[in-house]
C-alpha cells in the first residue's frame, strides 16, 4: 500500500510539471548543516581531504578520490595571504571569456550564518581565492555540471569555525541545498 502512495505522489508531481514545462519538482532532499574539516592542499599528506564537493556534500582527497578534479573549492595556506578557500575557477580559469554563472564561487557576507535563508544568484567571486578568518560567513555556489537536470548550480551558506595550525586544517559549517532548482538555505525541506 505504501508503494502505491509513493507512486501516486510521484505521478502527481510529473503531471503538475507537464502543465508547466518550467516547473521544478517538489524538494525531496532534506537540507542539513554539516561540520567539515579539510586540510591545506599544500604541506599536508595526500590522504587528507583538501577539497569540497557541494553536490555530494563531502570533502575530497585531491589526487586520490576517483573524482579528484570535480571539486568546487579547496583549502590552502598561502605564505603571504594566509588561509584561503580557492574556487575551482581560480586554478583552471576559463580561456574563452564565457559566463561565470556556472562556476563555483563565494560571496562574503556580514549576515550571520543562521540568518541566511536563501542563496544569492549573482555576485560570486569565481576566479580569486577568498581570505578566511574565524567567524567569516559566505554564500557559496557550486560549479556545473553537478547533477541538476536544469543545468543550474546548487547554493549554500558557510561559516568558518576554527583553524588547527598543527594539522594545517580548517573547520567550517555548511548547508548546501542539493534540490535541483531550489535556493532555500534553512534546515529541512526547502520551499524556495
Amino acid at each position: 500500500m505504501r508503494r502505491h502512495a509513493v507512486l501516486a505522489l510521484l505521478f502527481a508531481g510529473v503531471v503538475a510539471a507537464c502543465d508547466n514545462p518550467y516547473a521544478i519538482l517538489p524538494a525531496s532532499i532534506t537540507n542539513r548543516v554539516d561540520t567539515v574539516e579539510v586540510f591545506a592542499v599544500n604541506g599536508t599528506p595526500l590522504d587528507k581531504p583538501s577539497g569540497y564537493v557541494m553536490a555530494s556534500r563531502l570533502p575530497l582527497r585531491l589526487g586520490i578520490d576517483l573524482a579528484a578534479y570535480n571539486f568546487d573549492f579547496l583549502y590552502r595556506i598561502d605564505a603571504t595571504a594566509g588561509p584561503q578557500f580557492v574556487p575551482y575557477g581560480a586554478l583552471a580559469p576559463s580561456t574563452d571569456n564565457t559566463s561565470t554563472s556556472g562556476r563555483a564561487g563565494f560571496i562574503e557576507t556580514a549576515t550571520p550564518f543562521d540568518a541566511i535563508r536563501e542563496g544569492e544568484q549573482v555576485g560570486y567571486s569565481v576566479d580569486e581565492p577568498v581570505a578566511l578568518s574565524v567567524g567569516k560567513t559566505f554564500y557559496v555556489r557550486s560549479g556545473l555540471p553537478n547533477g541538476c537536470y536544469l543545468g543550474i548550480p546548487y547554493y549554500g551558506k558557510m561559516e568558518v569555525i576554527s583553524f588547527d595550525p598543527a594539522a594545517r586544517s580548517v573547520r567550517f559549517r555548511i548547508l548546501v541545498d542539493i534540490n535541483c532548482g531550489y535556493r532555500g538555505l534553512e534546515p529541512g525541506l526547502p520551499e524556495k
